[in-house]
């Protein structure tokens, strides 16, 4: 195993942050743990702050927020509102680069599907009891 950046010269260890195969040379120790010259930047400064006047969506907050109620309670009315406010979450960070929460939104969105379909074939399970 050689050096990313000296293919002529053995690497010693791995960097913890990207995991790459560097020499000695190459390697810096931060706080005890030894990184390659780019990753000592996030090390050293932390991860990069949320940008100025990025906002979070808030229909995106309460789509997931109902889908997570609607998994233990009134999952048959929860589940449907989190799917609405996932859509209309969606379509307003479609619309508007600046508003940061798709990843709730879409968790929102995959929560609330599976708890409207959990609770129909619950029901068609029920009917076939009877």
């Amino acid at each position: 195993m050689f050096c990313k950046n000296h293919a002529e010269v053995a690497a010693v260890e791995r960097c913890v942050g990207c995991a790459e195969s560097f020499c000695g040379d190459c390697l810096v120790e931060v706080l005890g743990q030894k990184y390659c010259g780019s990753c000592k930047v996030m090390a050293i400064k932390g991860p990069p702050p949320i940008k100025e006047g990025d906002e979070d969506c808030e229909a995106a907050s309460k789509a997931l927020m109902y889908s997570l109620i609607g998994i233990f309670c009134f999952g048959i009315i929860l589940g449907p509102i989190a799917v609405a406010k996932a859509v209309e979450a969606r379509k307003e960070i479609r619309a508007n680069p600046r508003l940061a929460g798709l990843a709730k939104a879409n968790v929102g969105l995959l929560l609330g599907i599976t708890e409207v379909l959990l609770w129909v074939l619950g029901m068609i399970n029920r009917a076939r009891n009877l």
